[in-house]
Formats: structure tokens, C-alpha cells, sequence
């Protein structure tokens, strides 16, 4: 019951040990997946989870090479989407988004295998017979589906593979009937509702705000944006209004409002992300203009941002990203709770650091760094204590942050970097600076005569792979402490912007 009440699509059947024999014969891939994922996390059932392990891997051959599909194997796949498998011990010690993209390729294969099934038909309400075998349980499994599909695809920013209606039709009154072997205290219809909202608005945030790069580009110049921010924000205030307060468990609650706050710093983000790409393009503009230009060619975030109609947006992207790393902070023990939580959450916590590094490199945290930087490191240190061991999803991206966070090192001369005498030069908007080190980058403005043109910073704060290249690459020193850890507790924010920080930076479609 460590994972169950996370992602409930197993069967209640399928967690009784005397149904053990029954099930490993009409339930092998579910079994296999259950077993899977039960046994990753303790140390003293390792050889047992190697050995499901590699069992399910074979299944999963089967099921594509044969054309087969049960429920059960849909079940199976969901489930293991939500908790990636143990990556191989060769794989890189450093987060890259390489769970994103298994699990974007299991739910897929499930959603395949439901339409096959034809458990899609029961989000059809005139369509579908309530009085059919396993109903109830296709009709969860397409929910799984449904919410599964969604979230991942959010996540790595691919279009949604499962089409036909939305869950947002079925209420707690839909779920009465299913037996939820939880804490009595959490309502699991109630529950199954208020995901289901929550999932429809990161959904149509999604096709809104980021269906496409070209769409997103339209809204950044355009300005079309604040109108759907702002429905946004008052549809997540409804939501917030109703179901913030459920009573639950603590970390059944937990969950439910890391989910919300990073619904927030989704949507609000885009905003931030909007206002860097029209400064960037002001700047590359001043640069290519013979007109007047700001002294030495800087633009002035800090200044800037108070004063743009996307401020309230800014700040609160950057208020949810703080509270959703609060939340996992304080409300959640890494290694007794945490630990067993779907992937998605760790995700959250890690995309809301890389945010707010982002944020920090822009000079908008003003005062708070300090405080921000602590509440990251925190973060960090709990997803290493959330890891049961090294290759853990915890443990590696928890490396991966500390090389972001920390310090950049003295870099060495340009000459000697590329190899000839010519500074290296980076061209964004046909514009060139002349490089410098990446110290000098995070310079107050008065004390430096030009910011860098650094293209190391042409990373989104949605794209896992970039951001684990550039902290490798822009920091290759000891991943085991902190030492070293850019200290802004007594400082300002960073007086200057980088217009290279955010060329590219919109989420790959």
C-alpha cells in the first residue's frame, strides 16, 4: 500500500497475497509490473527486482511482437509509466530526462492497447453498458489512461496521444462503486474528481499556451496570452476553492497541491518566458539599430519586470514554485513517504528548482535568493534521501542540480577553449558580444563593462536533456557537496540580463 494510493488502477484483487497463485496466472503482466515496482525500493529484495525486472522487459517484447492485449497488460503498462523501472547501472549519473521519454513510450502503448480493447468507449456515456463484465475497472483503466497521457505529454511536451472526450464529464459519483483499499479518511471518489479537473486544466493550458512552438511564439509578440492566463488563473482558483481544503491524509494531500502549484508555475511561466524572448528581441533589435542604445548595451531585468502588465504573472510562477518545494519539504518524509511517490512528483520538485535557478539568473529574486537557495538546497538533499540507492531517479538528478546550482569554476581563455586566437563569439539575432568568463556574467552591471554572450544558456526550464548538459558542461567539479554553491543571501539581485539566457528557451513541441 506504499504506492496503491498514488495511482490506484491496480485492482484491489491483485493486492491480496491468497489471490497470489490465481493471479500469476490470469494476471501475469500486471503481476510482473506490480512486482516491479514493489520490490525497487527495498534493499533487501534487489535480486528480486532485477529479476522482474528483466521478466517484464520480455513480456513487453511479447505484447508488441505478438499483437496481444489484455487489461490487465494496459494496467501494467500505467503503472509502470508512473514508476520507471530502475535505469541500468551504465546509464549517466546525471539526470537527463530519460524516465520522461520511457514513460511518454508506455503510456502510449497502453492508450494503443485500450483503444484496441475498446475500454475507451467507456468515457461515452450513451455508449457505454454500466451492467458489462469488469466495467468499472475499464472504465478506471481508461481514466488511468486518460490522466496518464496527459500529464506525461505536459511534461515532455509532445502532443496527447489519447483522443475522443474528456474525463471531466464524470464526477465522485462515477467512482462510488470502487473499492479503495486505502486510509478510510481519504475519499477516493472525491479524489478521482478533483485529479480529473486538475488534469483537464494542464490539458487545455497545454493546447493553449504550448501546442506548438510557432503557436507559442505567436503569443509571446502577440500578447493574446494575458487574456488565457488570466481564465486560467481564475479556473484554478475555483478549483483551489473546492477541493483545496479535502480532508485527506497528509501525503495524499500533499500530493494533490504539489500537483496544483505546478499547474501554476506552468501556466504563469509562460510569462516569464514571454518577457525574456521580447527583451532578447529589443536587444538583438539595439544591436543591429544605429540609434540610441542602453549604456553598454544591458538591458535591466530588475527594473524591467515591476513595471511589465506580466508582473503578477512573473511573481506568482515564482511564488509556486517556491510553495511546491515548501510543501515537499516539510510535508513529506523522503524516505517513508516520498520515496514511494510517482515520478511525476519528483519531476515537479526538479522542474521548479531549474526554474528558479533561471529565475535567480535573471535577477528577479531580488532579496529572497538567499532564502530560495537554502530552500533548494533542501529540496536537493531530500531527493538523495528519497533514493534507495545511487541509480536511483532521486539520487541522479539530485547530482544534476547540485552542478546547476553550484558555483560556475574560473573558466579558461577563449584562445585556449577553441583552440586559435579569435574570442569564442556567439550569434543569437545577428548579434555578437565578445565572451567572457561565466563569473563575469553574474557581475553586477556596474562592475562589468559587458555581459557575455554565453549560448550555454539557450536551455528550457521544461527540457530535462539541455538542462542536464549544461550543468554538466558548465560545471564538471565534485557533484557530493556544496561547497562552492553560489551564496546570494546578502545580495541583490543580479543587476543585468543576459539576452542569451533565453534564446530557444520554449518548450519543444
Amino acid at each position: 500500500m506504499k504506492y496503491h494510493h498514488f495511482y490506484s488502477v491496480v485492482p484491489p484483487f491483485m493486492l491480496e497475497a491468497e489471490n497470489l497463485a490465481a493471479n500469476s496466472v490470469h494476471e501475469p503482466y500486471l503481476l510482473a509490473a506490480v512486482c516491479t515496482i514493489a520490490s525497487k525500493d527495498e534493499p533487501s529484495w534487489w535480486d528480486t527486482h532485477e529479476a522482474c525486472s528483466t521478466h517484464m522487459q520480455q513480456l513487453i517484447a511479447e505484447l508488441m511482437y505478438g499483437g496481444i492485449a489484455t487489461l490487465g497488460a494496459v494496467e501494467a503498462l500505467l503503472v509502470l509509466a508512473e514508476w520507471v523501472p530502475r535505469p541500468p547501472q551504465s546509464m549517466t549519473a546525471v539526470g537527463r530526462g530519460e524516465e520522461e521519454q520511457t514513460a511518454w513510450m508506455l503510456s502510449g502503448m497502453a492508450i494503443r492497447m485500450g483503444y484496441l480493447l475498446g475500454i475507451d468507449r467507456t468515457g461515452f456515456v450513451n455508449e457505454s453498458d454500466p451492467s458489462a463484465p469488469d466495467y468499472i475497472r475499464k472504465r478506471l483503466a481508461w481514466v488511468g489512461c486518460y490522466m496518464s497521457d496527459r500529464h506525461i505529454s505536459v511534461r515532455v511536451g509532445k502532443a496527447f496521444w489519447s483522443r475522443g472526450p474528456a474525463m471531466i464529464k464524470f464526477s465522485s459519483r462515477d467512482f462510488q462503486d470502487i473499492k479503495y483499499p486505502g486510509n478510510p479518511m481519504d475519499n477516493f471518489a472525491a479524489l478521482c474528481e478533483a485529479h480529473l479537473e486538475l488534469t483537464q486544466l494542464f490539458s487545455n493550458a497545454h493546447d493553449v499556451l504550448y501546442s506548438s512552438k510557432n503557436r507559442s511564439a505567436q503569443l509571446n509578440f502577440g500578447g493574446e496570452y494575458v487574456k488565457y492566463i488570466d481564465d486560467f488563473r481564475e479556473a484554478m482558483s475555483a478549483w483551489y476553492d473546492r477541493w483545496g481544503k479535502l480532508p485527506c491524509t497528509s501525503v495524499i494531500k500533499a500530493a494533490l497541491i504539489i500537483s496544483f502549484e505546478y499547474l501554476r508555475l506552468y501556466v504563469n511561466a509562460f510569462a516569464y518566458q514571454a518577457t525574456l524572448t521580447r527583451m532578447a528581441q529589443d536587444y538583438s533589435d539595439q544591436q543591429n539599430s544605429h540609434g540610441p542604445q542602453r549604456p553598454n548595451g544591458q538591458a535591466t531585468f530588475t527594473d524591467f519586470i515591476a513595471a511589465t502588465p506580466d508582473a503578477r504573472f512573473i511573481y506568482d510562477s515564482i511564488d509556486s514554485a517556491k510553495k511546491l518545494l515548501t510543501i515537499s519539504n516539510t510535508l513529506l518524509d523522503p524516505a517513508t513517504e516520498f520515496r514511494y511517490m510517482p515520478l511525476r512528483y519528483y519531476l515537479y520538485v526538479i522542474y521548479s528548482a531549474v526554474f528558479l535557478y533561471k529565475a535567480r539568473s535573471t535577477g528577479v529574486l531580488g532579496g529572497d535568493g538567499g532564502n530560495v537557495k537554502r530552500t533548494v538546497g533542501e529540496a536537493v538533499d531530500r531527493l538523495q534521501k528519497a533514493s534507495s540507492c545511487q541509480n536511483d531517479v532521486g539520487d541522479r538528478y539530485s547530482r544534476m542540480l547540485r552542478l546547476l546550482w553550484r558555483k560556475p569554476p574560473p573558466q579558461a581563455p577563449a584562445t585556449h577553449m577553441n583552440g586559435n586566437e579569435q574570442p569564442y563569439q556567439a550569434t543569437a539575432q545577428n548579434a555578437q558580444v565578445p565572451a567572457q568568463t561565466e563569473q563575469q556574467n553574474h557581475m553586477n552591471i556596474e562592475q562589468t563593462a559587458q555581459v557575455p554572450y554565453n549560448n550555454a544558456f539557450t536551455f528550457s526550464w521544461l527540457d530535462l536533456h539541455a538542462v542536464g548538459d549544461f550543468a554538466t558542461n558548465n560545471n564538471e567539479s565534485m557533484m557530493d557537496s556544496y561547497e562552492g554553491l553560489d551564496d546570494v543571501s546578502g545580495e541583490p539581485a543580479y543587476g543585468h540580463f543576459d539576452p542569451n539566457f533565453v534564446q530557444g528557451q520554449q518548450q519543444q513541441i
